[in-house]
């Protein structure tokens, strides 16, 4: 529509009208495949890559759940809040009778390829063969297709997704090999042994417990897009709002290498333990989680352990804490309270924690000094290169790219960012 149509003409354009078009271009770039037309794309590829031979594959598709305070999950049975995103992984499966499972990405080259019932296959392979064994399949081989609309980087979400998809197309497979005139059961009504294969598999991988809220993040009906988990209890709760305009958000990933990170979480699992064993011989002999320690309580735990452990002690506590903060936040629709609480926590994952690099303080900066211009805050997410940023919608692609700018001064490695 012409601006003489809009009765403007010889008028000067108001000056937020660029950088509203602008924005809004953007997001429109960034439109979301329907989770159809995922699940055709990895059909698609499954046929084109591995031959049209073999039975007939299930398609599935889960979406993804990053967490705004929850990575602590991973260490003991807290709280967490988690995002819904609207990507996701859609994995397509299928028997074969091969002597191997061939698994097929999109826009990977090659095929992986490794025995379903070999306990100790490497790599992201070793991920789909647990959740396979997990799920009690490993006496077949199975052609596989992924396709993804998540970043890798955002770790333990990325890794549920592509778990929780699997197990979906392995359960249509039994299904249909048991009763193929009835229709598959709906992901809603899919037995808890499903959860529990997922965590079971992806627990086995990391090398320590996997933190079930990205699992049931993944496995959620829930329309409403933040989530209230009890890692404990495996149960959530939507957190509601009453808002009629919500924040934007973006994903900003600096790395998709998690062969380290994967390492360095075991190291933060074992501090974690040894805490809560110091914290048992010494005054709190009935502990059986860092969940139970209250507020009044974590001083004087953090001065009952040896000086190595206090970071980690106030770290893992603190995020439990604000995990409520959070919640209370959403639904009353605070907004620069919630960024407040990421910029929070990304502050103790820099002083108390060790997955944070000099990438993520330029971010977190950045954020810092964009307040003013309509960004709440931004948090590491997942414990790899992906960071979470929380903003006004139309302030979301200027400073995407501002990060993009800055960074490249401090890193080789390439920023991607998108709005979710």
């Amino acid at each position: 529509m012409s601006l003489r149509r809009l009765g403007t003409e010889g008028r000067p354009s108001p000056a937020f009208v660029r950088p509203f078009l602008y924005a809004l271009n953007r997001m429109q770039a960034n439109e979301v495949l329907r989770p159809s037309q995922y699940m055709d794309r990895a059909r698609a590829i499954l046929m084109e890559r591995l031959g049209a031979s073999g039975s007939l594959p299930q398609t599935a598709f889960t979406r993804g759940a990053a967490g705004i305070i929850a990575d602590h999950t991973h260490y003991f049975d807290g709280f967490a809040l988690m995002l819904r995103l609207s990507q996701g992984v859609a994995v397509s499966v299928r028997e074969h009778e091969g002597s191997t499972t061939r698994v097929v990405i999109e826009g990977v080259p090659g095929a992986l390829q490794f025995s379903s019932d070999h306990p100790d296959v490497q790599g992201f392979g070793g991920l789909l063969s647990r959740v396979i064994q997990a799920y009690g399949s490993q006496h077949y081989q199975y052609d596989i297709a992924i396709v993804g609309g998540m970043p890798t980087g955002l770790g333990g979400a990325f890794h549920a997704a592509v778990a929780c998809s699997l197990l979906l197309g392995l359960d249509a497979i039994r299904h249909d090999r048991a009763q193929p005139l009835l229709p598959a059961p709906h992901p809603e009504d899919m037995p808890s042994d499903l959860q529990k294969a997922a965590i079971k598999a992806l627990s086995s991988w990391y090398g320590h417990p996997f933190s079930p809220a990205f699992v049931i993040g993944s496995l959620s009906q829930a329309d409403d897009p933040f989530l209230l988990v009890d890692t404990k209890t495996k149960s959530y709760l939507p957190v509601l709002t009453e808002a009629t305009s919500r924040p934007g958000w973006a994903i900003i990933e600096t790395s998709s290498d998690w062969k380290e990170p994967m390492l360095s979480s075991v190291r933060r699992f074992k501090r974690a333990t040894e805490s809560v064993q110091e914290l048992r011989k010494k005054e709190f002999a009935h502990l059986t989680s860092l969940r139970e320690l209250e507020h009044r309580d974590l001083e004087r735990a953090v001065h009952v352990v040896p000086r190595r452990h206090r970071a980690t002690l106030r770290h893992l506590v603190s995020e439990n804490r604000n995990v409520n903060k959070g919640v209370m936040a959403i639904r009353k629709a605070d907004w620069q309270f919630l960024g407040a609480l990421m910029l929070i926590s990304q502050a103790s994952k820099s002083n108390d924690w060790d997955t944070v690099g000099s990438i993520h303080q330029v971010v977190t900066q950045l954020a810092e000094a964009a307040s003013l211009d309509g960004i709440f805050g931004v948090v590491q997410t997942g414990e790899g290169g992906c960071m979470l940023v929380a903003g006004q919608p139309f302030s979301l692609p200027a400073f995407l790219d501002e990060v993009k700018d800055k960074a490249a001064e401090h890193t080789k490695e390439p920023i991607e960012s998108f709005i979710i």
